[in-house]
């Protein structure tokens, strides 16, 4: 089977400093949704799903560059073991005009200071939500072609969480509030994955996790930014094309996971993208969106949901081997690729097998249950006054491991 490997995951999220922190929360059902200090035109507090180790006076660029340099550690064991020389980086940044801006001289400066001088910056992709994939499709090009070596680093952050963007996104009647109930939870994320060309893996020893099977970008002429009705014509093109690619649209998926919020645009349009498409789609369809368990994470949502359809065939749902992972920007910019998880072998099986059987059950009941109850609160206590603490306050500006005021969930 042709794709790019994927060797490596690194993230951060409010829910988890690390890739498995964040995995786990997830299949938990645990969020990070409090009020924050900005208020509303109504005076009500705006929510979001912020990092709570971050202090919030930090700006949109120092929360970016903390929960970059966060997530870049899961990955930095890797880079260490591989021969000298710098790793390419593909990176994807927020849209404009969604958010405070962002200073982004100083923040690639701020996440190469915390690679140890591992990484070299190839392309900047600044597409929100489909920012991810338009970098993981130009890394897999460059991977196919020779140019990116043997091994290239894709990654994504973003913060809608620091004052400012808070602000601008309660005056524009975005957020979920009195004023507009089909609005969003603001968010942020990080994260970062190790993609590898065929047979490299082998030769540098790492571990094979995923393949990526095929990527699509497109652009829909009537966008959210626009506020007029859409037609899904830039989304319906993205599916086509990978339905139609003898790889990726070699047969159905077993799940879709969506990098969107939760108003009901999104899921307008991908309803009218399904149906042009639905040979490509599972049965029974199931959509999992980003925005119930992170907010809105922006750009940053990509690699989080791609660690997920990775693992979703460990948290018993054996089926959810190949997924549809896809993306949509406010601006109109859409990107999707469809991944295919990866056993290494019995002894590995057995392994995730044994994990899954600590875990708690995703049920309508049983995982409501557990996530408020005693597993939310070891999860949660893991991540106020765990190791990753101490990295967080060694690498990032502004933060302390105490949960310091107590949050109100929503």
């Amino acid at each position: 089977m042709s794709g790019e490997l994927v060797v490596g995951l690194g993230l951060c999220t409010p829910i988890g400093t690390s890739a498995r922190m964040t995995l786990a929360s997830l299949r938990a059902g645990l969020v990070r949704f409090a009020e924050t200090e900005v208020l509303d035109e109504v005076g009500r507090p705006v929510r979001a799903s912020r990092l709570s180790l971050l202090e919030a006076s930090l700006s949109r660029t120092e929360r970016m560059v903390a929960l970059g340099r966060q997530a870049l550690a899961g990955v930095r064991p890797l880079l260490a073991g591989l021969p000298k020389g710098r790793v390419p980086l593909y990176l994807g940044l927020p849209e404009a005009g969604v958010g405070a801006e962002v200073e982004r001289e100083s923040l690639v400066a701020g996440l190469l200071a915390g690679a140890e001088g591992r990484l070299e910056v190839v392309k900047v992709h600044e597409a929100g939500r489909a920012a991810f994939f338009e970098a993981l499709a130009a890394a897999r090009a460059d991977l196919h072609s020779g140019r990116a070596g043997a091994l290239a680093l894709v990654g994504a952050v973003d913060s809608l969480g620091d004052g400012a963007s808070l602000k601008t996104l309660a005056a524009a009647r975005l957020h979920l509030g009195r004023q507009n109930p089909d609005g969003r939870i603001p968010g942020e994320a990080a994260g970062f994955v190790a993609l590898a060309r065929p047979g490299a893996p082998k030769a540098l020893g790492l571990e094979i996790t995923g393949v990526v099977l095929g990527t699509a970008l497109g652009v829909e002429p009537r966008p959210f930014a626009q506020r007029a009705p859409s037609l899904a014509e830039g989304l319906t093109a993205v599916l086509r094309t990978l339905r139609l690619d003898a790889v990726a649209g070699g047969r159905r998926v077993e799940g879709v996971l969506a990098c969107q919020p939760g108003e009901s645009f999104w899921g307008t349009e991908f309803t009218r993208a399904y149906l042009r498409n639905a040979a490509l789609m599972p049965e029974p369809l199931r959509v999992h969106i980003a925005g119930e368990g992170l907010g809105d994470a922006g750009a940053g949502a990509g690699p989080v949901m791609l660690g997920v359809a990775l693992h979703r065939a460990r948290w018993r749902e054996h089926r959810a081997r190949r997924t549809l992972v896809y993306g949509c920007a406010d601006g109109g910019r859409v990107g999707a690729c469809v991944v295919e998880m990866r056993f290494q072998g019995r002894e590995v099986r057995r392994n995730h097998e044994s994990c899954l059987r600590q875990w708690p059950l995703d049920s309508a009941q049983g995982g409501r249950q557990h996530t408020r109850g005693g597993t939310a609160r070891r999860l949660q206590g893991a991540d106020a006054r765990g190791a990753s603490a101490h990295a967080l306050r060694q690498h990032g500006p502004g933060l302390h491991a105490h949960q310091g005021q107590q949050e109100r969930h929503h």
